[in-house]
């Protein structure tokens, strides 16, 4: 099954920002810094994900 890159990266980085609004949410914070980070760090994610995907179906065929 093939993915495209753009939606393993915003899977990844939609992942990760709710995370972070649950987590913020549940320890009384102010959400949006937590979001903007979990998002930053789930696009990182995402494009690592994306790129071994992207090698390994280059490999493939």
């Amino acid at each position: 099954m093939k993915m495209k890159e753009k939606t393993i990266i915003s899977s990844a980085t939609l992942m990760t920002s709710l995370l972070a609004y649950w987590y913020a949410k549940s320890a009384g914070k102010d959400a949006a810094p937590y979001v903007m980070l979990g998002g930053f760090v789930g696009s990182i994610i995402g494009e690592a994900i994306a790129d071994k995907v992207k090698n390994k179906q280059t490999d493939e065929g």
